[in-house]
């Protein structure tokens, strides 16, 4: 019994260790993963978004992201991060931001995603109407005690959120 525990205690050391050093080796080398999952943007109307369809059109991360100087943030900076919560627009996007026009995320997004939507990139154009991200499936009731960006619940019919 004991030469297992023993042994079982090396294999979790061992696989612990690996993971550590292939984060360190990933955030090194500039790497880091976007979520997999669509997240939830809350709000009075939550949203949809899905990293995976972004990135698959060739955007990087600073197509969205960027510091307080409204440089592009880099993957490399983003992997650099302990945690990623600084890279929620509402982080600075709130009423202490400068531009009264940009305090609200709502606004922030609406600005930058419909205006890169109607625009597209490389000659793909995203949709410009409300259902496109504002669906049932984001307003779902369990929503209203997860952080800003969570993962959504699973894709349903879309329909348009009352009042959009």
């Amino acid at each position: 019994m004991k030469k297992t525990m023993i042994a079982l205690a090396m294999v979790c050391a061992t696989g612990l260790t690996m993971t550590i050093t292939g984060l360190e080796t990933a955030q090194a080398a500039g790497k880091t993963a976007a979520p997999a999952q669509d997240l939830v943007i809350k709000g009075k109307k939550p949203a949809i978004f899905s990293h995976a369809k972004h990135a698959a059109l060739g955007l990087d991360c600073g197509s969205c992201h960027h510091d307080a100087k409204h440089q592009p943030v880099t993957e490399a900076a983003i992997a650099a991060l302990g945690k990623t919560d600084g890279l929620q627009c509402a982080s600075c996007h709130n009423a202490k931001f400068a531009d009264p026009k940009l305090q609200k995320p709502m606004d922030v997004f609406h600005a930058r995603c419909k205006t890169c939507h109607a625009t597209g990139v490389n000659g793909k154009k995203g949709p410009t109407g409300c259902i496109a991200c504002h669906t049932a499936a984001a307003a779902a009731p369990a929503q209203a005690e997860t952080p800003a960006a969570a993962p959504a619940p699973a894709m349903k019919k879309r329909k348009a959120v009352e009042g959009c």
